[in-house]
C-alpha cells in the first residue's frame, strides 16, 4: 500500500477516535451530557458556532472540563451528539405519529405528521437553522433521519394502496420524503408573513396528497 494512503487512513481512524463518544449509562451520567448539550444549545443561539469551546460549555453546564471530555472528547463530537440528539427526537416524533395513527386515513396521517415535524422546529426556528446550516458534520445524521422517515412513509404507504393509484413505490417514498421535509422546513424558516403556520400546514398535506393522488 502507498504510504500517503497509509497516512490518509490512519489520519481517518484518529478522527474517528477522536470523535467517539462514551455512552453514558447511569442517570446521574446521562443527565450530565444533557446538560453539556444544553449549554452547547445557548452557546449557539448566543454567540454562534465559533464561541462553542469545550471550555465554555463546561463553564455553562456547571461541569468540570473533565466530564465534558468524558462524553464530548472535542468541538466536532459535542457538535455530532447535538445533532444525534436532535435526529433521534425527530425520529420519535415520526414514528409515534405512526403508530398513534395507523388505523386513520393517509391524509389524517400526513396531516399529523406535518403537524409534529412543524412544531418541533417552529418552537425554536433560530436553532433548527443553525442545525441545518451552521453546526458541521450533520450529513450522517440526516442521512439516518430520512432513511427512519422513508421507512415509516413506506409503511403508511403501503398499508393504504387502496387510497392512491398503483405507482413504483421506490419512486413514490423519494419523492414524498423530499416533499415532506422541503415543506416542513420551508413552513418554519420561510413562510412568508402573511400566511399562518396553521395555513402552511394545510398546503404542505394539500401538496403531498396532490402527487400521491395523482
Amino acid at each position: 500500500m502507498p504510504r500517503q494512503a497509509q497516512r490518509t487512513g490512519a489520519q481517518r481512524a484518529t478522527a474517528r477516535r477522536r470523535t467517539e463518544r462514551r455512552q453514558p449509562q447511569q442517570l446521574r451520567s446521562r443527565q450530565t451530557v444533557e446538560a453539556i448539550l444544553e449549554a452547547v444549545v445557548q452557546l449557539l443561539q448566543k454567540r454562534g458556532v465559533e464561541a462553542v469551546t469545550t471550555n465554555r460549555v463546561a463553564e455553562v453546564a456547571g461541569v468540570s472540563i473533565g466530564w465534558v471530555y468524558q462524553y464530548v472528547p472535542n468541538k466536532r463530537a459535542l457538535f455530532v451528539a447535538l445533532h444525534d440528539r436532535h435526529v433521534e427526537q425527530m425520529s420519535r416524533l415520526v414514528e409515534a405519529a405512526l403508530i398513534t395513527h395507523a388505523a386513520d386515513s393517509l391524509e389524517e396521517l400526513l396531516s399529523q405528521l406535518v403537524e409534529a415535524m412543524i412544531d418541533a422546529h417552529a418552537s425554536d426556528p433560530a436553532l433548527y437553522e443553525l442545525l441545518l446550516t451552521e453546526v458541521p458534520h450533520r450529513a450522517e445524521g440526516a442521512r439516518y433521519f430520512e432513511s427512519r422517515l422513508r421507512a415509516a412513509l413506506r409503511l403508511a404507504i403501503t398499508s393504504r394502496a387502496k387510497e392512491t393509484p398503483a405507482r413504483d413505490l421506490e419512486r413514490t417514498l423519494f419523492v414524498v420524503t423530499q416533499l415532506l421535509q422541503s415543506l416542513c422546513h420551508g413552513a418554519v424558516l420561510h413562510r412568508p408573513a402573511r400566511l399562518s403556520l396553521a395555513a402552511a400546514k394545510e398546503e404542505a398535506v394539500r401538496a403531498i396528497l396532490a402527487y400521491l393522488r395523482s
